[in-house]
């Protein structure tokens, strides 16, 4: 029952995807990019000090040019985020996922 239930939860991941990604502007792709960069960076460590990675992105020339004065105000400066790292302990997920995986559940009923 519950690996029925994880196999569905799997399969709506690409769906949840799809339609955050359409809602997504210019500016939050690129937000979306540098974090992605950036965790990447912090899950791979290595000795070579990410001389081997690819350049974080930088801001894209084609924005538009009220978006580039915005990022770069002083007074809208992009949030700083902070990276939480959950240790789930072997066969605590359902801690996580929540009673009959209410959790899951109430992002699913979001979506809709």
């Amino acid at each position: 029952m519950m690996i029925q239930a994880a196999v569905d939860d799997v399969r709506f991941l690409p769906y949840v995807h799809h339609k955050i990604m359409e809602k997504l502007n210019e500016q939050m792709l690129w937000q979306l990019a540098i974090r992605s960069a950036l965790h990447c960076r912090c899950f791979c460590v290595n000795d070579k000090g990410f001389l081997d990675w690819p350049p974080i992105p930088t801001i894209p020339a084609k924005f538009n040019p009220q978006l580039l004065d915005n990022i770069k105000a002083k007074g809208n400066a992009l949030e700083e985020e902070t990276l939480s790292i959950i240790n789930v302990p072997s066969g605590r997920m359902g801690l996580v996922i929540g009673k009959k995986g209410a959790s899951i559940l109430s992002i699913k009923n979001s979506c809709k």
